[in-house]
């Protein structure tokens, strides 16, 4: 009996954390996204993740993170919301909703899922998850300074 309780948490715990981020509300906001020649982050997150909510302290009350943001376009696509996102194209712009968006960028249900683009919302670097400050401000460097353009993100975070 005690064996089936304990089972009976666990299986609990995991309906939890699988379905606990994924949970859709209903909201009617229209996002136009636009970079005025930045790059662009995209960060697709869950309003009931705790990963999340981190992620989103770091950038706030980092300093560094807070002064490495500016230059950038960021965005957030909750994608646990009905949301509306204009994503401009060569050929105007397409209207999608969030999970649309979320699926166009390679997101595969979990969060925190980031995405590093250039100014025409091309993706340059993907991080599913969250990164502790110091290693998020190092991918942030790794775009901004283009080192992107010849090598991988890899061997960047490997260099000191």
């Amino acid at each position: 009996m005690k064996r089936l309780i304990t089972i009976a948490i666990i299986v609990s715990f995991a309906v939890f954390f699988v379905y606990g981020c994924s949970k859709k509300h209903e909201t009617g906001n229209t996002v136009k996204l636009k970079s005025d020649g930045k790059f662009v982050v995209l960060i697709f997150d869950s309003t009931t993740c705790p990963y999340c909510k981190k992620l989103h302290r770091d950038l706030n009350n980092n300093p560094e993170l807070k002064k490495l943001k500016e230059k950038m376009a960021i965005f957030t696509i909750h994608v646990d919301e009905n949301g509306t996102y204009i994503l401009p194209t060569k050929k105007g712009s397409l209207k999608l909703d969030s999970e649309s968006l979320a699926r166009m960028y390679g997101f595969r249900g979990s969060t925190p899922y980031i995405v590093f683009c250039n100014s025409n919302f091309k993706p340059i670097v993907t991080i599913p998850g969250y990164l502790k400050p110091e290693t998020l401000v190092k991918v942030f460097k790794y775009v901004l300074t283009r080192a992107y353009q010849t090598m991988s993100i890899n061997e960047y975070l490997s260099t000191p």
